[in-house]
């Protein structure tokens, strides 16, 4: 009997010990993960108010607009994937996210004049932009209101018209609405995103991974932002989008249905300067998954602009 509850006893105490260390472990990636996103990204002061953003790379300047959630770590994650060679990157936050106050610009027209105001801090005249995602009705927005400083637009997977997630939702099937909210709280939970590091690290494009993955950590810096976007979205009525005069590159997966493929198809049909690369059989992020396929076109499309 004795011997049984000594081994009894020694179970809970390494049960308890490895939760302990669980604990400890996971308190001190998120430290780590909030330094490093200070560490990484600088604030600027604006005409409209302070910015966060990053910068790296060399050649053109390239404004990267990041989704709904996500930060300027995201759109920096983003430029690891096309390359330091290719251009001048600039990754912001835009208002709600990480360290950008939600005052500044709540509209997607109000966040255009603020990148503006962003670039005009930093001494740059003109610059191609990137929407990825929620990030689409901003860059639209900017291609649309400042023509003179936007040499080219780029849409990933791009918001490009009215967006609702509970319109979107009633067309799915039960099971896609369950895996949703498994998502959702994957997305918003840092103790599962924890435990997927690790294994990202087993993917052959390991740090790609991992930056993506960090890019939605920390939830609750990112909330305020995501929640104003929902909101923005839904009151979109109509862009004017035979209004933008510059070069337009638009990549979408056709089997998307976060965003879907019908975006892509507004902008092909009304943008004058479009192209469009359709991604056969991708999702939402066919910038990632298919990435050899995407990025070479992304490329050639940012060294066009130069030309």
């Amino acid at each position: 009997m004795r011997r049984k509850v000594s081994v009894l006893t020694a179970v809970a105490v390494a049960t308890l010990a490895t939760i302990v260390g669980l604990i400890t472990s996971y308190q001190a990636w998120l430290r780590r993960q909030r330094a490093r996103l200070q560490a990484e990204s600088s604030i600027i002061g604006t005409a409209l108010g302070p910015v966060e953003y990053c910068m790296w790379g060399q050649g053109p300047a390239v404004l990267v607009v990041h989704g709904t959630p996500g930060g300027y770590d995201q759109g920096f994650a983003f430029s690891k994937l096309v390359g330091s060679q290719h251009a001048t990157f600039i990754a912001i936050s835009r208002p709600g996210y990480l360290r950008t106050p939600l005052a500044l610009a709540r509209t997607p027209e109000e966040q255009a004049d603020l990148s503006a105001a962003v670039l005009d801090a930093l001494g740059i005249a003109q610059t191609a932009i990137i929407g990825i995602s929620g990030g689409g009705p901003s860059a639209i927005q900017f291609a649309l209101r400042h023509p003179r400083r936007c040499r080219g637009l780029v849409m990933i997977s791009g918001v490009a018209q009215h967006y609702s997630e509970q319109e979107l939702q009633a067309n799915w099937s039960p099971a896609r609405r369950l895996f949703n909210r498994i998502y959702s709280r994957l997305v918003a939970s840092d103790f599962l995103l924890y435990t997927l590091f690790p294994f990202a690290r087993l993917r052959p494009a390991a740090l790609q991974t991992e930056n993506l993955l960090r890019s939605v950590t920390l939830y609750t810096l990112r909330q305020v932002g995501y929640h104003n976007d929902m909101e923005q979205f839904e009151r979109i009525t109509t862009y004017p989008l035979e209004r933008i005069a510059v070069p337009t590159l638009v990549v979408h997966g056709c089997a998307d249905d976060e965003v879907p493929f019908a975006h892509a198809e507004l902008l092909a049909h009304k943008v004058p300067r479009v192209k469009l690369l359709a991604v056969a059989d991708a999702q939402h992020l066919a910038f990632y998954t298919h990435a050899a396929i995407v990025m070479p076109e992304l490329r050639a499309f940012l060294a066009s602009l130069v030309d």
